[in-house]
């Protein structure tokens, strides 16, 4: 509900501040007072677009903030789905400054102009005789449907689940892009893993491959330096063993003389043993070692093999290579555990698919159930607006597939005329027959749910006598379940009003300024006898405004 509207420094108001309460509220004022500047300033807050002409003093900006009640609007998932500060009374701002930007704030915190008009969609509903665009839209008229069934819950728990099937959907999507892309690298992967676990990679092998290859290639050249070696350690009585032994004896004679000459001795010792087991491994390895061709072989082509690899793989080192046989047997289970996952969404997708048709069947039946009343109350409320003849016939029919909705399609067919075939209303309907069907239905969804404050802008231009007192006896009704502000120029509406207010220029110190005041009962009873007889007001108008007033 609309509480309090301020507005400064807009079009030709310099500074307005208006208290609103429940109930209709109706404002007058001759035609160029400024009633629709005050709307404009109101579409500025439901996120319109702002032009730096609307500005009264182009050197100041302009401010235009609205206080609404939002404690029975169920706004908090709003507020927190956008990181806003969630208040029951709540205040949205817009403001023009002079260098033509435009700002948003919603408690103080600055929106975009989206957030906005999505927030303020849900808090003021403006209509005017040419202003019913949305009564042509689907979702529009099956929440007239779902509203009078009071299932607008039961059909938000099923937008729920349809949005998660949309995610699920989607997340599918991506999951069969990344399976495919993924498909048609495995087999190359496959293969380039297979060609390493073939390969049978040890992480030190490079090295002793090496150390191989070069005594196999050399074997001639090692074997005769180690011969001359061996011949030269272990030759009878001129070997290096023989005459260290012979240099041991002697040492050994002369040892007990004093320490060094026994320190002389041992290490003598420790180089005969030394030496005597260099000559028994050198002996050894000569027994061992021979030519080999085929060994060789065997090495070149497992270095080739390796070496063919660090080069297809764009590495160093055998560690690197195992680390990327590691990575391509990684990503072959990836791709598994990927199928897997495509399988499980696929499964949630189809008990989604189940529990959203069970959903929807039972929407569409509830929605089939209200129709007979919905189009009996509505004619009823436009046969008192004077259109008698009027037929209303409410098209459902079931859709291949589920929708946002359900698995509706709707058609609002109409005829305002006696013996004319009902028609799609955007095909068979005037602006003002538009206007009435819109109030009427407006009327019927007023005690159904809770509507955002709802403003009439000149809505029952072209009415007149008996139904315009009809009109205002229906606008009257509707305030008791909503607030609701309406623009007119008919007495007969005017004096049904809880609250009054009158829009008027005045002209102060040369400039020209819109100001709105409340109406006491007196100034309401002179306001509405100047509707009824002009600006020259009669004895007359004024016992027929206090008898309008009092019916």
């Amino acid at each position: 509900m609309l509480t309090k509207l301020s507005v400064s420094n807009f079009a030709i108001i310099d500074n307005l501040q208006l208290q609103f309460q429940r109930g209709l509220t109706i404002i007058t004022g001759e035609t160029g007072a400024g009633k629709s500047i005050l709307l404009g300033a109101l579409r500025l807050i439901l996120g319109e677009r702002a032009d730096l002409k609307q500005l009264n003093n182009q050197e100041k900006k302009c401010v235009i903030e609205a206080h609404f009640d939002v404690s029975k609007l169920e706004l908090e998932k709003f507020f927190e789905e956008n990181d806003l500060d969630y208040e029951p009374q709540s205040i949205l701002r817009r403001e023009l400054l002079p260098s033509g930007k435009s700002r948003a704030f919603v408690n103080d915190t600055p929106v975009t102009l989206h957030i906005l008009q999505e927030l303020s969609g849900n808090l003021i509903d403006i209509h005017s005789q040419f202003n019913t665009a949305n009564l042509l839209e689907q979702d529009y008229q099956l929440n007239i449907l779902d509203g009078y069934a009071g299932q607008i819950q039961q059909v938000k728990n099923y937008q729920s689940l349809y949005s998660s099937r949309a995610e699920k959907n989607s997340f599918l999507s991506k999951l069969r892009a990344e399976l495919d892309q993924a498909s048609k690298e495995s087999d190359y992967k496959n293969f380039l893993w297979q060609e390493l676990d073939q390969a049978q990679l040890k992480a030190d092998e490079w090295n002793e491959l090496e150390k191989e290859q070069k005594e196999l290639q050399n074997v001639d050249e090692i074997q005769t330096v180690l011969a001359e070696i061996q011949l030269k350690l272990d030759t009878p009585e001129f070997g290096i063993l023989s005459q260290l032994h012979e240099l041991s004896t002697q040492i050994n004679k002369i040892s007990g003389l004093n320490s060094d000459l026994e320190d002389f001795s041992q290490r003598i010792q420790s180089t005969k043993i030394e030496l005597d087991d260099i000559q028994k491994e050198i002996s050894f390895k000569i027994e061992r070692l021979e030519a080999n061709p085929e060994r060789l072989n065997l090495i070149n082509d497992r270095m080739d093999l390796i070496q063919s690899l660090l080069s297809k793989h764009r590495v160093t080192s055998v560690e690197e290579l195992i680390a990327i046989q590691h990575q391509l047997e990684s990503e072959n289970s990836n791709l598994q555990e990927l199928e897997q996952k495509i399988e499980q969404v696929e499964k949630d997708i189809q008990k989604l698919d189940k529990d959203l048709n069970q959903f929807a069947s039972e929407i569409s039946k509830q929605r089939k159930s209200v129709i007979p009343a919905i189009e009996k109350e509505v004619v009823q409320s436009l046969s008192k607006l004077g259109m008698e003849n009027s037929v209303l016939k409410i098209d459902l029919k079931s859709t291949a597939k589920l929708n946002s909705f359900g698995m509706d399609h709707v058609e609002f067919l109409f005829s305002a005329n006696k013996g004319s075939t009902p028609k799609s209303i955007e095909k068979n309907v005037s602006g003002g027959e538009r206007s009435r069907l819109m109030l009427a239905i407006k009327k019927l969804m007023a005690g159904k749910m809770e509507l955002p404050t709802l403003i009439l802008d000149e809505i029952d231009t072209g009415v007149s006598g008996k139904v315009a007192n009809e009109v205002g006896n229906l606008m009257k009704e509707m305030a008791e379940e909503l607030q609701l502000i309406s623009i007119t120029h008919l007495p007969q509406v005017a004096a049904k009003a809880s609250h009054h207010f009158k829009v008027q220029k005045k002209e102060v110190d040369g400039v020209t300024t819109t100001q709105v005041f409340p109406l006491t009962e007196e100034d309401r009873t002179l306001e509405i006898a100047e509707l009824l007889s002009g600006s020259n007001i009669t004895e007359t108008a004024i016992n027929q405004a206090k008898e309008l007033m009092n019916s």
